[in-house]
């Protein structure tokens, strides 16, 4: 096991821990849970965890994380321009790996309502995608006080989407430049599934062979060795949102 995997375990027990004390409901998910199901643990060659949780439970998930996790192994990203949270591990130095954007991070991403017509799923992935667009001019802004005036706009944007669901619909979506792979109905998540993942265990959505085929077709075969790479990418603009919170 690689010192980064070593790194994600100890923070996805910790995060585990506090998650099951409040009886909130969480999922591993794509990398994660694949890893769990072919090598009942981390892929070798991952970078980060991703764990899935209710929206309606974001409000007292971040509550909990920020109180009970501890500060000084860890940054808690509660996001003004990114799709969700983070849970960031400090290091030595934790200002310069997230400049440097090397900092072993943890993933909570919400899953949300989408609407079951065809006109409102139209309007809706329009809402998601400037979501995501926004999230992404604000990442490249330098200007503190310039993002300052710019953060509200994501939010706008998934509130706009929100209002497009049509009472009764059972299905759900998970924000992200990928969301048309991630689209599925309640019931798959249901009752989590506990898997070995490492030595501790994982939840698991009851669906999720039907979500990881829809979403990665084959996905118990190994890719070729040139293509293990990890997932890539950093939580956007979490670098000013650390420098606005104050971190010591």
């Amino acid at each position: 096991m690689t010192e980064v995997s070593k790194i994600l375990l100890e923070m996805y027990k910790d995060i585990k821990k506090i998650l099951d004390k409040h009886e909130i409901t969480f999922y591993i998910q794509y990398g994660t849970a694949i890893g769990a199901l072919r090598h009942n643990g981390l892929i070798p060659w991952d970078d980060d965890i991703d764990i899935l949780v209710w929206e309606k439970d974001m409000d007292e998930i971040n509550e909990v994380l920020s109180r009970e996790l501890d500060s000084s192994k860890y940054y808690y990203h509660i996001q003004t321009a990114d799709t969700h949270p983070h849970v960031i591990w400090k290091g030595d130095n934790i200002e310069q790996s997230l400049k440097d954007k090397n900092a072993p991070f943890i993933d909570l991403f919400p899953i949300d309502p989408y609407p079951s017509t065809k006109l409102r799923q139209v309007l809706a992935n329009a809402m998601i995608w400037g979501n995501a667009g926004t999230i992404w001019a604000i990442d490249h802004v330098r200007s503190i006080r310039l993002h300052k005036l710019l953060c509200w706009m994501p939010d706008f944007f998934k509130k706009l989407e929100l209002w497009c669901v049509d009472e009764g619909s059972n299905l759900t979506v998970v924000f992200s430049t990928g969301f048309a792979h991630c689209i599925f109905p309640f019931d798959y998540y249901g009752k989590p599934t506990m898997h070995v993942f490492e030595d501790t265990e994982a939840p698991l959505p009851h669906e999720i062979h039907k979500m990881l085929t829809h979403i990665y077709g084959d996905y118990m075969t190994p890719p070729p060795e040139d293509k293990r790479v990890g997932a890539g990418g950093f939580p956007c603009s979490v670098y000013k949102d650390y420098i606005m919170a104050g971190k010591p």
